[in-house]
């Protein structure tokens, strides 16, 4: 890398996230390169397009040999392929190119990573951010900022690539948090990936209730709220679970048995219990606000 200035980005996958990230290079880099993979390949892809006439990108590529020149490749696609294309990229990419993905889930591309030889030049990244909307055409730098942005640099990442990653992070305006990837999926299932099956179990059960329309009529505040997420890509779900499911299935675990406790509460009136249920609930809850 050209004394830790870089001057060319590539992007496999360019949705909210990578979108985003790709507006936060433009500002601190005005005058660098962006490069992003159309997967179509016979066919433009529109939302690249858009990004290119917005000036955030400055080429489109179908063939992944162009990647040699990059100095940063992020990896913005689903987890499951991201993996897969990290495999079809490799035998492009420079020594110095710095490899960094989005992915909700870390373990897979780390073993990835292992398996390919790639642990000099990879930096696992996950910008604790988003909304229940998607695509380029929804992004912004902003979402980065106040956000936490968790950094999983493996044990034998070159010092310069994380200290770029580093200073990527903050000058984006986010919030700089470094873990090993089996702590962070261990809290990202419990706080990220489990919401979002519960939400989707909550919605997919109102649906099934739902025959005459009035309980979507009548869903407002509360429930609106908790099922915001389920609103978000469902090939993204879909990819976490596959990746991370002993995590995921061991806190699943510990609820249905929570929802076992509490239905068996309300079942015998036990008033003491079902008050203790809500009020652990909203003391943890209110500690997070």
């Amino acid at each position: 890398m050209n004394n830790m200035h870089p001057t060319h980005f590539g992007f496999i996958g360019f949705g909210l996230i990578g979108g985003s990230i790709a507006h936060a290079l433009r500002e601190i880099y005005p005058d660098c390169s962006i490069m992003a993979y159309n997967y179509y390949e016979s066919k433009p892809h529109q939302k690249l397009e858009m990004a290119k006439k917005d000036h955030i990108i400055t080429t489109i590529s179908t063939d992944l040999s162009d990647f040699s020149d990059c100095e940063v490749l992020f990896l913005c696609a689903p987890v499951m392929v991201n993996v897969s294309y990290l495999t079809k990229v490799q035998p492009y990419l420079s020594n110095d190119c710095l490899i960094t993905d989005v992915g909700s889930v870390k373990g897979n591309i780390h073993q990835a990573v292992r398996e390919l030889n790639l642990e000099e030049q990879f930096v696992g990244g996950h910008p604790m951010t988003g909304s229940e909307k998607t695509g380029y055409d929804n992004s912004r730098s902003a979402f980065l900022k106040d956000a936490y942005y968790i950094l999983t640099p493996t044990e034998k990442t070159r010092n310069e690539f994380v200290e770029w990653m580093q200073s990527f992070v903050k000058a984006c305006g986010s919030i700089l948090m470094t873990l090993d990837e089996k702590t962070h999926d261990s809290i990202t299932a419990g706080i990220s990936h489990v919401p979002h099956v519960i939400s989707a179990a909550l919605v997919n059960e109102i649906a099934k209730l739902d025959q005459s329309g009035n309980y979507g009529k009548l869903a407002a505040g509360g429930f609106r709220d908790i099922t915001r997420i389920s609103s978000s890509s469902p090939t993204m779900w879909q990819n976490i679970c596959l990746t991370n499911p002993e995590s995921i299935v061991r806190i699943l675990d510990e609820i249905i048995d929570s929802l076992g406790d509490i239905r068996n509460a309300i079942t015998k009136g036990n008033e003491e219990e079902i008050l203790q249920f809500f009020e652990t609930a909203k003391k943890y809850r209110d500690s997070i606000l």
